[in-house]
């Protein structure tokens, strides 16, 4: 099948279909059809697979009559995790399959040769981010199994997973669909926000270099904007991916009237603005997301009859990636760094963190290698006496979500690899693989490395033992070579060589000249083999020399193996010194044991005898920070949200700074800052909690030393999602920042009704009622409440927040209904500033404090 669209794709552009949900919207459902074993089940379109399918068969056959080529199911919340919101998880299978049917029975009515169509089986995200840790991958891999298995028994032909907001989320669906249907082709469609990356904070470059490695047949974008939005992310995109593209974009950005969306493109401005896209290299498959109509796809349909897309022609060479950033395995200069301090073997603090539990301690480790200027960060947790791949599945959670570069898990262990790799969203590189227990454990780990899309170091280890001689070396990496390359389909650009090197510091004859092997093994096999990476542990070089002398040999070796082809160094960065730094005394002293020079005798005793005088070096020091004034260290660390460095900073400046000061407005004013940079796409979702967290923790370790106030209650919030709506990652993203700002949040879920606010608000003694949803409808949820709430008499102040929700709709719709205070919070931020409002008590002009808010 994937052949099939490809030759088509030659020829003429393919039409996806237009919005399920806009079509849904636009019919009369009896209420009978949402109704489920004496549940009411509105809001849940899934269930009319089973209870109306004559709705959707409609839906679909209009999509067909108006041109659509792919015919996409009513599945696009049927994974297992989402119905369980309402409790018919266990009809995962079963709606997928009667969706996949119900659309097969059209395409086969109306599909020709010169008209052809197919099955496409839309899956979503679900209401969970992995990366998040909402949700593990093994949970949705196997709920998209179970969905996949049904929509396949149901006649899909190819596989679209739409609205991605998150790159693990990709990786675990990718994963079930190949695993249940490995023939079937899929489609991948991110959505990229206002602000320009994807919810999670991954842009269109980072989302190229993570799925290159993958066998998909497109890759492109849907929702969240219209088509004037998303042009500049289509444009970078076919500069780099070597995928066909699909753009199914809104018909514009959705407005809220009344508590219903408008979309206000036509089908004539929205096919001339889709059309546009068919100039770019690349862009072979368009269509219509929320918005669109029949009516709009038959005019896009009928206006690109004719027209042959162009071919793909992005390009990107080997990269690694975090969730927010690439980072090329090649760098100019060379090399890459990879920090090495995340290390339990190498590391003693990194140990004896992982020794107390102290997981998030580990994060100060990593962060410092970031500060020093490291391009990648290796974690290696294995060490006896601990379970390795629970240590590496905690560790490189956290590191996932709160490092801004890319990892290298390091070990020796499959499973622990394994941990590690369901936890990274990105692309990261694996260390490593090697032929020492012979090719049964070779092949596992390449095949590992291929699923999850890794590059790999290769060590120059084979049955004998590590190869220590240039020779030898070359020898075992040319085999790796071939197996990679031709039984495993590396891209030799994703291969890194790792040519090992072994002390010369020990005095051992045998190893005086390690460092020249390695050196002429790199230098060889990188001439043989331009396109592949080579990396050394560079600390191996000094083993068992005094700490000041390492230094300067490790700095001093790394110049000359980057002089003969060495691409990447794993190594503490703080501990590599610039040549201009190095006198000439101390680079002969260094040249001399690193090339053997016997001329004025032992170069091991001369090297020992000329560092024995050198004062040992601390690390480098952050000489911006330590220059910056105490309130620029608070907002800094809060901003880096580095805990490590935050609260023994804070609890030496309480002796001379009020902490009241220091927690009422440097903290403060730091969030609001971090406010700004959410809100303006300058700051990622995962680093914002790491900042919050950052926050209670020192406000915490300040707490003892405030100024005691009497109060009766905590300020305290009831949260929840509306009725009829299932998402929760905004609501629980506003529990977090309220949390940390001091609030007491009660979060009573999703599809929460008014009885549940009323009840919570009075139990808990609650100051202010905060009503959440993603939906345009639950802005008519939100405006139902609040008018049954000024018909009770209730005035609680109340913060509406959400994606669909706007400033005038709450001007217009909302604040003339009800004479309680009323907030509208664009996003958590927000929230902090209504309830340092509400806190304060007293008369609270409600259009005053919007406009405050707005301006803030």
């Amino acid at each position: 099948m994937q052949q099939k669209i490809e030759d088509l794709i030659k020829e003429r552009v393919l039409i996806i279909d237009g919005a399920m949900g806009t079509q849904l919207q636009a019919v009369d459902i009896d209420s009978k059809f949402w109704q489920y074993e004496n549940k009411d089940l509105e809001g849940c379109n899934e269930l009319l697979n089973l209870t109306a399918p004559h709705i959707l068969e409609t839906i679909y056959e209009n999509y067909a009559l108006a041109g659509a080529n792919f015919i996409s199911t009513n599945t696009f919340g049927s994974m297992p995790w989402v119905l369980d919101e309402y409790e018919i998880g266990h009809l995962s299978y079963e709606l997928s399959k009667l969706a996949a049917s119900s659309a097969k029975k059209i395409c086969e009515k109306y599909s020709t040769k010169e008209d052809p169509k197919f099955v496409l089986a839309s899956i979503g995200p679900g209401t969970k981010l992995p990366s998040l840790g909402h949700i593990t991958y093994d949970a949705m891999h196997e709920g998209y199994k179970i969905m996949a298995s049904g929509l396949v028994d149901g006649g899909t032909d190819v596989f679209l997973l739409e609205t991605c907001q998150d790159p693990l989320q990709i990786k675990a669906a990718l994963h079930a669909l190949n695993d249940v249907a490995p023939n079937i082709p899929i489609m991948v469609s991110v959505t990229i926000e206002l602000n320009g990356t994807m919810l999670i904070g991954t842009d269109a470059l980072t989302i190229a270099a993570i799925l290159k490695p993958f066998n998909i047949l497109s890759l492109g974008f849907n929702c969240g904007t219209g088509p004037i939005q998303v042009q500049k992310h289509v444009k970078a995109l076919s500069e780099v991916s070597k995928f066909p593209i699909s753009v199914h974009a809104n018909a514009g950005l959705p407005q809220n009237r009344g508590g219903k969306t408008f979309y206000p493109m036509g089908p004539d401005e929205f096919t001339s603005l889709q059309k546009e896209f068919l100039n770019i290299n690349g862009v072979a498959f368009l269509g219509g997301c929320c918005g669109t109509t029949p009516e709009h796809i038959k005019t896009l349909s009928d206006a690109v009859k004719g027209v042959v897309p162009k071919k793909p022609s992005g390009f990107l060479k080997a990269s690694l990636a975090s969730l927010f950033n690439v980072v090329p395995l090649k760098q100019e200069p060379a090399p890459l760094l990879i920090g090495e301090r995340s290390n339990a073997t190498g590391s003693k603090a990194f140990r004896e963190l992982l020794k107390a539990n102290d997981y998030e301690g580990t994060l100060s480790v990593a962060q410092q290698q970031v500060r020093a200027g490291a391009h990648v960060i290796d974690v290696s947790v294995g060490f006896a006496g601990r379970d390795e791949t629970g240590d590496m599945d905690k560790v490189v959670s956290l590191y996932s979500q709160k490092i801004s570069l890319p990892l290298m898990p390091d070990s020796t262990q499959i499973k622990a690899l394994e941990a590690a790799l369901k936890q990274i969203g990105g692309r990261c590189i694996i260390n490593s693989v090697n032929l020492e227990d012979g090719e049964e454990k070779f092949d596992e780990v390449c095949k590992l490395a291929k699923r999850f899309g890794a590059a790999l170091v290769c060590l120059v280890i084979d049955e004998i033992g590590m190869a220590k001689t240039k020779e030898r070396k070359l020898e075992v990496a040319e085999r790796i070579y071939n197996l990679c390359v031709n039984r495993h389909g590396f891209d030799p650009a994703d291969l890194v060589f790792d040519m090992l090197t072994f002390t010369i510091g020990s005095g051992d004859d045998e190893y005086r000249t390690a460092g020249i092997e390695t050196m002429e093994a790199i230098r060889e096999f990188q001439t043989l083999h331009p396109e592949i990476g080579t990396t050394l542990g560079l600390s191996n070089i000094s083993f068992g020399l005094a700490q000041n002398a390492r230094i300067y040999l490790n700095s001093i070796y790394l110049d000359h193996c980057v002089k003969a082809g060495l691409t990447t160094a794993i190594v503490n960065v703080k501990h590599i010194i610039p040549l201009n730094k190095i006198s000439p005394e101390d680079k002969k002293a260094c040249d001399d044991l690193i090339f053997n020079n016997q001329e004025n005798g032992d170069p091991l005793f001369k090297f020992i005898e000329h560092f024995s005088n050198v004062e040992s070096q601390d690390e480098q020091s952050d000489e911006e920070y330590q220059k910056m004034e105490p309130i620029e260290k608070v907002k800094k660390l809060l901003l880096d949200g580095d805990k490590e460095r935050m609260i023994p900073l804070v609890l030496e400046l309480k002796d001379t700074i009020a902490p009241e000061l220091i927690v009422n407005e440097w903290l403060i004013d730091g969030m609001k800052i971090i406010g700004e940079l959410f809100g303006s796409g300058q700051m990622q979702l995962p680093f914002v909690l790491q900042s919050a967290e950052t926050m209670k923790a020192t406000v915490d370790a300040l707490n003892p030393y405030l100024p005691k106030q009497e109060k009766s209650t905590e300020t305290t919030v009831v949260i929840g999602t509306v009725k009829g709506d299932v998402h929760d990652v905004g609501k629980n993203l506003v529990d977090i920042i309220l949390s940390n700002n001091g609030f007491k949040v009660v979060n009573i879920g999703i599809k929460a009704d008014l009885n549940q606010f009323l009840e919570a608000a009075k139990e808990h003694n609650a100051d202010a009622i905060g009503m959440s949803g993603l939906l345009v409808k639950s802005t008519a949820v939100m405006k139902e409440n609040l008018e049954e709430m000024q018909r009770l008499g209730i005035k609680i102040p109340v913060m509406l927040g959400g994606a669909a929700l706007t400033k005038n709709f709450v001007d217009d719709y909302c604040r003339p209904i009800y004479d309680g205070a009323i907030f509208y919070c664009r996003d958590a931020f927000d929230g902090v500033v209504s309830m340092q409002r509400i806190e304060k008590g007293g008369e609270l002009d409600t259009k005053l404090a919007a406009d405050l808010i707005e301006k803030i």
